[in-house]
């Protein structure tokens, strides 16, 4: 499968956000080594002047420049 969005694509949350950038794609980390949760991304934003990070299931976010 495709990934939908890749590092660097400007985002948002389909309910509505701020505009985030994606980060990649989040991982887990376990005591066998990491390993990549393709559905979901781990984003940034700023909030002022702090940055906020959060991982968003893929469903759930939308390119920023998408209409609908």
């Amino acid at each position: 499968m495709a990934n939908k969005f890749k590092t660097g694509d400007v985002i948002r949350l389909k309910s509505g956000s701020h505009t985030m950038t994606i980060k990649g794609h989040a991982i887990k980390h376990t005591p066998q080594g990491n390993i990549l949760i393709a559905d979901r991304y781990e984003c940034f934003w700023f909030d002022g002047v702090k940055p906020q990070q959060a991982i968003f299931r893929e469903d759930s976010i939308k390119l920023a420049d998408e209409l609908t």
